[in-house]
């Protein structure tokens, strides 16, 4: 009979440590959630960058100099390259001005890619921008 009351004292006691351990834990969890509410996806904002930089390797060869960036400017319709780059510029305004959020803008870049890969592949007749 003893052994069961120090089994069930153990129990509560045990329980009450988990109970405050989880009750910490989760202050802790919400105040990291309030912090970050506000902060940009970091993947979404690299592959936004990524994308940029293959954008102006692809329409404007590789200008830099000892850049790691391997390739070189794409060879597609000149009246489509214009296009492409007034795009590309007016969407990168727009997110540097804050008037497209992030996914808007990866959104956008990931049309204009889509844009200049159609164009590799097709005759400029069959291109309907």
């Amino acid at each position: 009979m003893e052994a069961i009351i120090y089994f069930l004292a153990f129990s509560v006691i045990t329980m009450a440590l988990i109970l405050q351990f989880d009750k910490k834990q989760s202050i802790r969890l919400n105040k990291i959630l309030r912090e970050t509410r506000d902060v940009q996806p970091l993947f979404l904002m690299r592959s936004a960058e990524e994308k940029l930089r293959n954008l102006n390797v692809s329409l404007y060869g590789n200008m830099i100099a000892g850049s790691n960036v391997q390739g070189s400017r794409v060879y597609i319709n000149e009246s489509i390259r214009q296009l492409a780059a007034t795009r590309l510029t007016e969407t990168v305004n727009s997110y540097q001005a804050g008037e497209i959020q992030l996914k808007e803008y990866n959104t956008r870049l990931n049309e204009i890619t889509a844009m200049i890969n159609a164009a590799r592949e097709m005759n400029f007749e069959q291109i309907s921008y």
